[in-house]
């Protein structure tokens, strides 16, 4: 019995020794098949050893985002809301009385100033103010499927002709949204109304100042202006629990917005991706004519997002200032670079090297061959701001898949979604 017992051991003994050996081995295969599959796919040596050392570090780490997370909210984000509050309060001025005591020169000034300050606070539509966001910038909803407003809304605001202040504002009360926010009044100060349209207008184009188109300009001001200071107020730093504090301090209990800190990190990576999305698709490939399979013969420069003022470029511009903001720490602390670095220093240099690149392809668009038609920058006959454009899409599409899928696929999550695109890579 004895001896039986002790032949049974040693078969058990060997048959664990054996599926030990077969698990170790089905381990480092599954490991090098996976390193195999994703240096594979993916554009040179460096991103699929990023993918793989990524896979193995995130076994054993994860990222505490909290260092992140409180640079943002303490030092990089309440600042462009302090801005955005200063041009909000600057644009209502400006507008205040056009062609009497306020120029048409000034009130266009002001316009593109606090365009600017909108745009660098565009991936922040957090909590409560997404709501109001949607009513200053519909072009942000509409990207995919027109223009805002489109000729619909733009023939509604041409109907306005008389009336004063009040008068106005009770008409575009009847108005969609896509006839009203930041758009719209960029079409009252940079365009003449009608078959007119995109022709630079002057204060002969407001003739019944302050009342008729000016009071209609007034109203949309006014409007805006209430949107935007709900939005700004949401992160005054003197205020009852502001945004920046609650992204600072998300997951101790005392966000209403980010109940975790892993939440608070997925709204700011995802609104980094979202922006790079509507940046790509939206902003370039549709109105150079390269969406859909486009080759650029037929632009759509009335789907620019500042297409009368000719700002569109810069708009680009302005929003890459944010995502580099966002991602170095913007000098103050840390950003989500640091998160990247943390998985795969290799990532993080190629994210900065495509960050260069579309910083100079997008300073190698210029606005339109005539000041006067921003539609000129658009379409395969302006050759070289093409060559620019296409330049850019490529570098924003690089980017997103490095944040969307690559660093999704080294951290083990799921991919983030910034809405559907084109093709015009």
């Amino acid at each position: 019995m004895r001896q039986n017992n002790s032949v049974r051991s040693g078969r058990f003994g060997r048959f664990f020794r054996i599926k030990k050996l077969i698990l170790t081995a089905w381990v480092i295969l599954s490991i090098s098949l996976l390193s195999i599959l994703i240096s594979c796919s993916h554009k040179n040596s460096a991103t699929g050893a990023a993918n793989a050392n990524g896979y193995l570090y995130q076994m054993f780490n994860s990222f505490d985002p909290r260092s992140v997370l409180q640079n943002l909210g303490n030092n990089v984000l309440p600042p462009l809301f302090v801005n955005l509050e200063t041009s909000r309060v600057n644009l209502v001025n400006a507008t205040n009385d056009l062609c009497a005591s306020d120029s048409l020169a000034s009130a266009q000034a002001a316009w593109i100033a606090h365009k600017s300050d909108l745009k660098k606070v565009e991936p922040f539509r957090f909590g409560s103010t997404l709501a109001y966001f949607t009513r200053m910038d519909p072009f942000l909803i509409n990207y995919l499927i027109e223009s805002s407003p489109n000729t619909d809304e733009l023939d509604d605001l041409d109907t306005f002709t008389v009336g004063d202040l009040s008068d106005a504002q009770q008409a575009i009360g009847q108005m969609k949204n896509k006839a009203k926010g930041i758009s719209a009044i960029e079409y009252l100060l940079f365009s003449r109304a009608g078959v007119n349209r995109g022709t630079a207008p002057s204060c002969s184009d407001f003739p019944s100042a302050p009342d008729g188109r000016a009071a209609l300009l007034r109203a949309l001001v006014l409007e805006y202006s209430g949107h935007v200071f709900n939005v700004t107020s949401a992160w005054d730093t003197s205020g009852t629990n502001p945004l920046g504090t609650q992204l600072a301090t998300a997951g101790n209990g005392t966000s209403a917005t980010f109940s975790s800190s892993g939440i608070a990190l997925d709204a700011v990576l995802s609104g980094a991706i979202q922006l790079l999305t509507i940046m790509k698709d939206g902003k370039l490939e549709i109105p150079a004519g390269l969406s859909g399979g486009g080759n650029g013969s037929s632009p759509k420069s009335d789907r620019a997002e500042s297409r009368y003022s000719g700002q569109s470029f810069q708009n680009l511009i302005d929003n890459l200032s944010t995502f580099k903001a966002i991602y170095t720490g913007n000098g103050t602390g840390a950003g989500l670079k640091d998160y990247v670095k943390f998985y795969s220093p290799e990532l993080a240099e190629e994210i900065d090297a495509e960050i260069a690149e579309l910083e100079e392809h997008l300073g190698d668009i210029t606005p339109s061959l005539s000041p006067s038609d921003p539609s000129t920058a658009w379409g395969s006959s302006n050759a070289a701001n093409f060559t620019a454009i296409k330049s850019s899409i490529a570098d924003l599409s690089e980017l997103l898949t490095i944040l969307n899928t690559e660093l999704a696929a080294l951290t083990g999550s799921s991919p983030v979604s910034g809405g559907p695109g084109g093709d015009g890579d």
